[in-house]
């Protein structure tokens, strides 16, 4: 089993594994969902690293970055995304390492805590617009969430850590 195929094989278990334990956590304590009523955005930050693979993983290594992030509950199960990060991808076998600034937008349908995303990124330095999505969980001001970038010029896996203030 390659690499590749070991990381989608993890992150599924992941999701199912954390699926299984949040709808248990969910009897006892049920989660507080943003309330749509009352049109508060959250503001955030957060830490990313990026997995590069297919040509863009020949370049450059593992990246990693930091972003500004906004949701804004749009209805019950569905909130309103942005963010704006900052990336640096190290030199594999590229003459230099790389800084890319992404700038993203979307939404994010919520079950509880989990959370699938649907976001249209602008990559700077591979100047490349793109559709991400991804999958996460959010509690109250913490979010882990993965998303993967699929396109001919950088394809990465990413995953981020968030803090909601």
């Amino acid at each position: 089993m390659n690499t590749r195929s070991f990381r989608i094989v993890f992150v599924f278990l992941i999701v199912v594994y954390s699926l299984h334990f949040s709808s248990a956590a969910a009897q006892d304590q049920p989660a507080t969902p943003p309330d749509p009523g009352s049109n508060s955005m959250s503001f955030g930050a957060g830490l990313t690293t990026k997995y590069p693979y297919e040509s863009f993983g020949n370049d450059y290594k593992t990246g990693y970055g930091i972003l500004a992030m906004m949701d804004y509950p749009f209805i019950p199960l569905l909130d309103l995304t942005a963010s704006i990060g900052w990336n640096h991808f190290a030199e594999e076998n590229a003459s230099e390492a790389i800084d890319i600034w992404e700038f993203t937008g979307g939404m994010r349908f919520r079950l509880g805590v989990f959370f699938m995303s649907g976001e249209v990124a602008y990559y700077t330095k591979v100047d490349d617009t793109s559709f991400l999505p991804g999958l996460g969980l959010r509690f109250e001001h913490l979010e882990v969430a993965m998303n993967i970038r699929a396109v001919p010029s950088g394809s990465w896996t990413g995953w981020r850590v968030g803090y909601y203030f």
